[in-house]
């Protein structure tokens, strides 16, 4: 048990150079007695609440630093100490690590209750030790008053133990002689009184403790059950016959030598081992085995007896088998080895099974391997950026399904890059050199053209039709993909035909009488929920059960943050190369970019990053230009503080800070006003102002 097991965080923790008046607030809002002052990871002071309260009061705290109060010479505690109760009346103490780093603090009061814990612990587990013996047990002191008796000794002398502490043994108990003993100083060994018709023989020894005989104990058992144990003898000689049973039917060897190394006996199973009969084992030097060339390696007997513990190894006997061969000493009450027993199984075949284990994971990294390189090949193909494990399942999907030409529906909110994973289908597919990509959004274009643009139609189909006719898009992707974007928006009349060609294979033309066969893969691709669309009597659930063979569901950008600054950095390369400049981004414009919850996903991305290279001034995209970009249409929310994603609780509470400052700074013009209407220091704000690079402050008070 060291100080570890007692070491509590603390919740809130000081810089020298914060004020009083605030860290008094944080005590009381946490409750705390107290809290550290860390400077770098290394404690260099204690604020205590009641001192701090009392400087505050007394001597003008608002104008006071933590640095100021702190006791700078606190107890400290080390990692690795025995714990104790330290001195001095604090309320917590602080512990330092082995490299002299703060690691917590721990509160005398939890540490006193967990000492009384061990204590109470401790007593009642000396009592079930007592209680558990089979010999009765008891103590008086050297005013002959029993101070112990446990269970057996009640059983045996016929009293409560509970009831007897306290009371004179002379009353209870005139024969237990443990009076004399206190006054001779003196033991007595094998002495046999006669109680409640039982024959006990009680061994008495004095107490001890500093020179002085402070009391005396009594052990003493009933020697009535040596009779029962003489009637059990039977009993043990079934158990050893039953012994011998489990030794000869084992499936592995059995070898048990003396103390010296010689054999005693062995089962079938080393026999069969070995191929060598007990004659080779029995009444032999275990040594000459190994010197015969039997086993191939050192004796695991010899070892075990020459090193007293149990020792196992992988040997190779003359039969060619593999065994693992494991001995375990024996010892009597001296602690002596009286025997080894050694151990011998037969792990051949389960060598066997390893090594194929083995080899079969080899094989499977190595194709693992082999596959992360051929998707890493054709994602950089298809000029793909992704890392988010979301968006690699999904690439790997798409891969996996361009092999065949199963219908797909890829979902996902507008602009996350659906019409990629379509193109990446067909890019990787069997068609690709066969036939044309061809994309179609179903809601950009009328109802009244949208089935023409599909099917196509005939000469003189209807008033305004070209003479020659025209060939739809179904007939232009022949061979090819037909990407069918925005599916949802397709009017309930088409949709029935849709479901027709997707069936049949074959379209009419409008005002055509012939069907046209078709060979053609069918990509359908929706930013709405199809299901509440179905409910509502807006899309076919034949149509949708047709179409979703094989959904890939895309996620939006927000929920694959580890791929924002990848694609950030390829559109910041592409439109640097399209634009002739060399432009880069501050890393603070970075965190903004990755920490946006971006609502228009990829396509946002993308124009945001051509709209910066555009406006920005310099070779640095700075982070003053990225917030005005990403925050300049966004209306204020209902909500003083609105929270669109996750990030470390230090950069949001300095995202907090800094929003906070400039408002203030934007509605009362003044360092002054601004203070004030925070509740801070003027001098605060002038120097996170100065911190946050805020322009044209009015400094003014």
């Amino acid at each position: 048990m060291k100080w570890m097991d007692f070491i509590k965080p603390v919740p809130i923790s000081f810089r020298p150079e914060q004020t009083l008046e605030k860290a008094i607030q944080d005590l009381i809002n946490h409750k705390l007695p107290g809290a550290p002052v860390v400077t770098g990871g290394r404690l260099i002071g204690l604020l205590l609440l009641h001192e701090a309260l009392f400087a505050g009061t007394c001597h003008h705290g608002e104008h006071k630093l933590v640095s100021d109060v702190m006791c700078k010479e606190p107890p400290l505690l080390r990692e690795g100490s025995e714990p104790e109760v330290p001195a001095g009346n604090w309320p917590l103490y602080p512990v330092l690590g082995s490299d002299d780093l703060f690691l917590g603090v721990i509160y005398p009061e939890e540490l006193l209750h967990h000492l009384q814990q061990n204590l109470f612990l401790t007593r009642s587990r000396n009592q079930a030790i007592l209680d558990s013996t089979h010999n009765g047990i008891l103590v008086i002191n050297q005013f002959g008053e029993i101070m112990l008796m446990n269970s057996a000794a009640g059983r045996l002398l016929g009293v409560n133990p509970l009831l007897a502490v306290g009371k004179v043994v002379s009353d209870l108990f005139p024969a237990s002689g443990l009076p004399k003993v206190v006054n001779t100083g003196r033991a007595e060994f094998g002495q046999k009184i006669v109680i409640n018709g039982r024959t006990l023989v009680s061994n008495r020894s004095p107490l001890v403790c500093a020179g002085q005989v402070v009391g005396a104990v009594a052990v003493f058992q009933d020697i009535t059950e040596l009779e029962q144990i003489s009637s059990e003898l039977q009993t043990v000689q079934a158990l050893n016959q039953e012994l011998n049973a489990v030794i000869e039917s084992s499936y592995d060897g059995i070898m048990v030598t003396d103390s010296q190394g010689l054999g005693i006996r062995i089962n079938p199973a080393l026999a069969r081992l070995t191929g060598l009969d007990e004659s080779h084992f029995v009444g032999k030097p275990i040594d000459n085995l190994f010197n015969s060339g039997i086993f191939q390696y050192e004796s695991i007997t010899i070892k075990a007896l020459r090193e007293g513990r149990t020792v196992t190894s992988v040997q190779k006997v003359n039969t060619g088998k593999e065994v693992m061969v494991t001995g375990n000493p024996i010892f009597d009450p001296e602690g002596k080895i009286t025997r080894i027993v050694t151990n011998v199984r037969d792990i051949s075949e389960l060598t066997q099974l390893q090594e194929q284990l083995r080899e079969s994971q080899m094989m499977t990294a190595r194709y693992q391997t082999e596959l992360n390189q051929v998707m890493l090949e054709r994602m950089q193909r298809d000029h793909v950026v992704a890392k988010s494990p979301v968006m690699l399942k999904a690439l790997d999907i798409a891969l996996r399904v361009a092999r065949t030409d199963t219908t797909v529906l890829i979902t996902g909110e507008s602009g996350s890059g659906k019409e990629v994973i379509a193109r990446i289908i067909h890019n990787n597919s069997n068609r690709l050199g066969q036939g044309s990509f061809i994309k179609i959004n179903c809601g950009a274009i009328p109802e009244t053209l949208l089935e023409s643009e599909l099917f196509g139609y005939e000469a003189g189909a209807f008033t305004g039709a070209r003479k020659e006719g025209k060939v739809g898009l179904f007939e232009a992707a022949h061979k090819g993909t037909l990407l069918l974007d925005e599916i949802g928006e397709m009017p309930p009349a088409l949709q029935v035909k849709l479901l027709r060609v997707l069936q049949e294979q074959e379209i009419y033309r409008i005002g055509g009488t012939k069907p046209i066969k078709l060979d053609i893969r069918v990509i359908a691709a929706t930013n709405r929920n199809l299901k509440d669309l179905i409910r509502e009597g807006r899309f076919r659930e034949d149509l949708f059960y047709r179409l979703n063979v094989v959904p890939i569901a895309v996620p939006a950008l927000r929920e694959r943050r580890s791929d924002i600054l990848p694609l950030a950095m390829h559109f910041m390369e592409e439109y640097n190369k399209k634009f002739g400049s060399y432009k880069r981004f501050e890393p603070q414009a970075l965190s903004l970019l990755e920490n946006y919850s971006w609502p228009g996903n990829v396509r946002e991305l993308e124009n945001v990053i051509e709209r910066l290279l555009v406006l920005g001034n310099g070779e640095v995209v700075e982070q003053d230009l990225v917030e005005a970009q990403l925050f300049k249409d966004q209306e204020r929310q209902a909500a003083p503080i609105s929270i669109n994603c996750l990030l470390p609780l230090r950069e949001a509470q300095e995202l907090v800070e800094r929003e906070l400052i400039r408002l203030a700074l934007e509605e009362y013009r003044t360092v002054r006003g601004a203070a004030k209407a925070l509740g801070v220091a003027h001098s605060n704000i002038v120097r996170k102002s100065e911190r946050y690079r805020f322009k044209d402050v009015n400094t003014e008070h």
